[in-house]
């Protein structure tokens, strides 16, 4: 999920103000204490101009979410990139991937958990909207697995559905870290030490799924 944020999102046209706005709302307040009439305010922009965009706030928020989601996936890509070709052991590329995920979702981590919480919850539509994004990690990380089969001993191609697992497992360590300090309710700088504190739990977890036994 792209939790580089509100400041990610330009607001170079009106849309984008209001993504902006959501984003921002969503991390202050969740979801449920939002209404258009916020939305509109943070924005500032009209309700006319909010209902030529969306037509009503779940909207809104569902297309905040999969914005929102294409930070880390591109932040993947790029660390992807930066170590290809390098002849990196295994672990230290995993670690490498796995910090920049992390990364992205310790920048606003008030917004990280709005954005692993709020979707869900919208109903059929936002949980296939959070589907779709998981989907598309899982695809990243197939592909990025296919590469790296070719390039280290040991390494194993990814299936889709045991990528979409091991997805589902680094995500879930990620609402347990922001949810565990956001009920001793720490700082946002608190919370992001902890996403970022998963790093060797989470490199732990990719390398032996890549290397471990074939089913």
């Amino acid at each position: 999920m792209r939790t580089g944020g509100a400041a990610a999102l330009a607001p170079a046209d009106h849309r984008a103000r209001l993504l902006v706005a959501m984003a921002e709302l969503l991390a202050e307040q969740g979801y449920a204490s939002v209404t258009v009439t916020d939305v509109v305010a943070r924005a500032r922009v009209s309700k006319r101009t909010f209902y030529q965009h969306f037509s009503d706030r779940e909207e809104c928020l569902l297309a905040t979410y999969r914005v929102v989601a294409e930070g880390p996936l591109h932040r993947i890509a790029q660390a992807a990139e930066a170590v290809a070709g390098q002849g990196l052991p295994l672990r230290e590329e995993i670690a490498g991937l796995t910090g920049a995920y992390l990364a992205a979702m310790a920048e606003h981590p008030l917004l990280t958990r709005a954005m692993l919480t709020e979707p869900g919850s919208t109903g059929p539509a936002g949980r296939r909207a959070r589907r779709e994004v998981l989907r598309r990690f899982a695809d990243q990380l197939v592909a990025l697995a296919a590469v790296g089969v070719g390039e280290h001993a040991g390494a194993r191609p990814l299936s889709p559905a045991l990528a979409q697992a091991l997805v589902g497992g680094i995500n879930e360590l990620v609402l347990a870290a922001v949810e565990s300090a956001d009920r001793q309710e720490v700082a946002p700088a608190t919370i992001a030490e902890e996403i970022l504190g998963l790093r060797d739990t989470v490199t732990d977890l990719a390398v032996a799924v890549l290397t471990g036994p074939s089913a």
